[in-house]
């Protein structure tokens, strides 16, 4: 039998779109109040417990994403509030310091098997965010010029299945409006999940 697309785009059908923003809350009033998206989560402390590894050495990043949805596609916002060596701040910003796109993301069923692929391709891993045991939690690729933004690989770990979801909901609410909720970090936001169905 042939193989359809879906078996062929090994890296999932499910994509986010990353913007490296110089300011979170005029990040966040352009796309609620402009582009009418939203609602938005905010998680102050994204890091939480777990390690950034940037460029082979763990660095003390401290930075704040918000995260929604258009359509099926995420929407990330993040924000560096440091100075700490990352793939953000090496990232090149607009002239006129409002940042940019930064990377496209995917979670892939088969996350060894997709880097491998792209390694054989040329892409490189240049920075990864793993748990506090070591294990990965998020790959950073550089990509050949061609794709023009870095390419983010995520294991679809359980947890995150269902914050996503959340999130997903939420914007896919009637009465969802354009609302900004904040929390300190995941764990905080898993945990209000949690009392809710209670």
């Amino acid at each position: 039998m042939a193989a359809t697309a879906d078996d062929r785009f090994f890296l999932g059908r499910k994509m986010q779109l990353a913007f490296l923003v110089g300011d979170m809350e005029a990040a966040l009033k352009l796309w609620t109040e402009t582009f009418q998206a939203g609602p938005f989560v905010v998680f102050e402390q994204a890091l939480g417990s777990r390690h950034f590894i940037h460029r082979g050495q763990r660095s003390p990043v401290d930075f704040a994403l918000a995260l929604s949805y258009v359509g099926d596609t995420q929407i990330e916002l993040i924000f560096q509030k440091n100075d700490a060596p990352s793939i953000y701040t090496e990232a090149e910003r607009d002239p006129r310091g409002n940042g940019g796109a930064h990377h496209i993301a995917f979670w892939p069923d088969d996350m060894p098997a997709a880097f491998r692929k792209l390694t054989a391709q040329g892409f490189e891993e240049v920075a990864s965010i793993r748990s506090p045991a070591g294990e990965i939690d998020v790959y950073y690729m550089q990509s050949p010029g061609e794709l023009g933004v870095m390419l983010e690989l995520v294991p679809m770990s359980s947890a995150r299945r269902v914050y996503f979801s959340r999130i997903k909901e939420l914007c896919e609410r009637p009465d969802a409006g354009q609302r900004v909720y904040r929390f300190k970090d995941k764990d905080h936001f898993l945990s209000s999940i949690a009392q809710e169905a209670v």
